[in-house]
């Protein structure tokens, strides 16, 4: 497995953008719950906006794409609904929103 650290998977992930909000990442939405790192492989646990979305299957498969493309071998992507997503997890930090808008 190549070296990668939880801040360089993170990154990578930032640039990994939800299918059905393609203005925020999946960092951004906050369904990224952990990112775990083991000598063989990495884990990453996902959760739903709301159970049973449809979006899941492919973001589950971009997030394993996106990691590796780091050079990974093994990636594990987990589905977890504890706790719940809520709109509090989504981070505005990198979303740039119109400053000047005609009427």
């Amino acid at each position: 497995m190549a070296e990668v650290s939880e801040d360089s998977i993170m990154n990578t992930l930032s640039g990994v953008m939800d299918p059905e909000v393609p203005v925020l990442s999946v960092i951004d939405l906050g369904v990224i719950r952990d990112v775990r790192i083991n000598q063989s492989h990495v884990e990453v646990d996902i959760a739903p906006t709301y159970t049973g979305c449809p979006a899941m299957d492919v973001i589950s498969s971009s997030v394993e794409e996106a990691i590796i493309k780091l050079g990974v071998s093994k990636v594990e992507v987990n589905t977890v609904l504890t706790p719940p997503w809520t709109t509090d997890s989504v981070s505005y930090t990198h979303l740039t929103l119109p400053t000047n808008r005609e009427v």
